[in-house]
């Protein structure tokens, strides 16, 4: 699906394509285009697409609303009595699971130290209602025992036990019992750093399948996808690699996770096979963003091979080109590969 969105004067559709590719016949491998927008008209909040009915002569225009993603809309606008009108609105279908499958989590610490009901058990983007997620998922014998291993290897203090502790009018606020010398203490969420919260939050959200979504199961290995900016904030370089190791393991549960980094801790905390995971955000000459993966930079080998990539990061070498001082024999030329 290729998108493009005016945001003046109002934030509405320019132009929408569905497409794929022919599987078969003379123009096998050749784009075949299922929704297609025409020309917007500027003072208009509609906007025309044809669609493919699988007819000679031009596809069938339908009116849609330009507020609105076009695809979102096949649904009430394409019919469903033929077989041309039933693919397209399949694959509408297909691309608007793929999204809705995608969760986007921007924890805020000090929204999450609050009572909330016991059954808000959906997680929100800024996870505000973490206490009874957590409360929910710590019903789980197995559940209970991943996120406390997970609490225990981010804590220095030894940690017995994690649960929710209710308020007289159901809400909860979840809680870890730390071990101080023979006595227990009980650390509330209203007293804990920002750190745990968020790194709490990143792993309810990997472990609670409900809120992608709101489906309360789904099959493994059917591309969810969390979101995390900045995931290093508030955690100890020492933490970041408790993490980035359960967010492999999510990866067996089939929940794929894009993180956005600054931290050269986190750079750091990476194996080797994770560097074809990496992607490299960076302004082009012309002013453009642009998104590289990492083993495709030309000099990859050089930066890879000289230092850790959080030491490249801090000496502005993880840029696509930007090359590096060479000293004698480069890896590249023992290599043969320039």
């Amino acid at each position: 699906m290729d998108l493009e969105v005016a945001i003046r004067p109002s934030v509405q559709i320019r132009s929408e394509r569905l497409w794929t590719k022919r599987r078969g016949g003379p123009r096998r491998g050749e784009p075949q285009d299922l929704l297609k927008t025409d020309e917007p008209h500027p003072d208009s909040g509609d906007i025309v697409a044809r669609w493919d009915n699988r007819k000679q002569g031009r596809n069938p225009a339908i009116t849609f609303r330009a507020s609105q993603m076009l695809t979102a809309q096949v649904a009430t606008r394409l019919p469903a009595t033929s077989q041309a009108g039933r693919h397209v609105r399949g694959i509408a279908e297909q691309v608007i699971e793929a999204l809705s499958s995608v969760f986007i989590l921007d924890p805020v610490p000090h929204q999450m130290r609050e009572y909330h009901p016991e059954k808000d058990v959906r997680l929100r983007r800024n996870a505000e209602n973490l206490s009874p997620v957590l409360a929910n998922l710590l019903k789980d014998d197995s559940t209970r025992s991943v996120l406390l291993n997970m609490i225990r290897s981010l804590s220095e203090a030894q940690v017995s036990e994690m649960n929710a502790v209710a308020s007289e009018l159901g809400d909860v606020m979840v809680t870890i019992q730390e071990q101080i010398g023979p006595a227990t203490q009980p650390t509330p969420a209203r007293l804990m750093s920002d750190g745990t919260l968020r790194f709490l939050a990143i792993a309810a959200a990997l472990l609670d399948l409900s809120q992608f979504n709101g489906e309360v199961e789904r099959a493994e290995g059917d591309g969810r996808m969390l979101v995390v900016e900045e995931i290093e904030s508030g955690l100890h370089p020492s933490q970041v690699a408790v993490l980035l190791n359960q967010l492999k393991e999510s990866t067996k549960n089939g929940v794929q996770t894009v993180a956005t980094t600054h931290s050269p801790a986190v750079l750091n905390a990476l194996d080797g096979p994770d560097h074809s995971s990496v992607v490299v955000c960076s302004r082009n000459d012309s002013g453009w963003s642009t998104a590289t993966k990492l083993t495709d930079f030309p000099d990859y080998f050089e930066v890879a091979g000289r230092s850790p990539l959080g030491t490249a990061a801090i000496r502005d070498q993880l840029r696509p080109g930007n090359g590096l001082p060479q000293d004698g024999h480069s890896l590249v030329d023992v290599l043969g590969l320039r």
